[in-house]
Parts: structure tokens; C-alpha cells; sequence
């Protein structure tokens, strides 16, 4: 079960760290970056908490299941996890050829 949560937390920041990485609009980034943290932050603290971020992703993760568990057991197999995995290159690549 640790791995899968690691493999969670690893795979919502994956996703989120390309939207950063582009310095020709390092300012609207930066502002996108402080609403997003802001609305994730629900206790308001100034930290994100392991339970904030599983939640904020929560959508996201339920998303991923409905695509990628193509056998409906809520569970990913390895195969499935390939799939997946396969799919996020290529939207990573489409990406950076959109930023070109």
C-alpha cells in the first residue's frame, strides 16, 4: 500500500510540474501556481499536508481508474500501469511540442 501512495503522490506531481517549467511565462505560472496552492491548502496553514494533496487529487486518481482499469477491479495491473505510463510520454511529449 506504500508504494501505491508513493506512485499517487509521485504521479500527481509528475502531472503538475510541466505547467511550471516554462520561464516565457514564469509570472502567470507563478500566480496559477499560488491559486492552486491556496485552494489546496484547506486548513490554510501554508503547508500542503499528505492528506491535502490526496485530496486535491482525488479527481484526477478517480479519473485515471476509470481509463486505465480496463477490467473494472479498481485495481491497475502492471499491464494496465504500462498503458498508463505509455499515455503520460505522450501527452508529456505532445506538450513539449506545443511549447516549441
Amino acid at each position: 500500500m506504500k508504494k501505491f501512495s508513493f506512485f499517487i503522490l509521485a504521479f500527481s506531481f509528475f502531472i503538475a510540474l510541466p505547467s511550471y517549467s516554462n520561464p516565457i511565462h514564469e509570472k502567470n505560472n507563478f500566480i496559477k501556481m499560488h491559486k492552486r496552492f491556496k485552494r489546496v491548502d484547506i486548513n490554510s496553514d501554508g503547508l500542503l499536508s499528505k492528506d491535502e494533496m490526496m485530496s486535491a487529487h482525488s479527481d484526477r486518481i478517480d479519473k485515471m481508474f476509470i481509463n486505465f482499469d480496463k477490467n473494472g477491479d479498481s485495481k491497475l495491473s502492471k499491464k494496465e500501469l504500462r498503458s498508463l505510463r505509455y499515455e503520460l510520454r505522450k501527452r508529456i511529449n505532445n506538450f513539449r511540442n506545443e511549447e516549441k
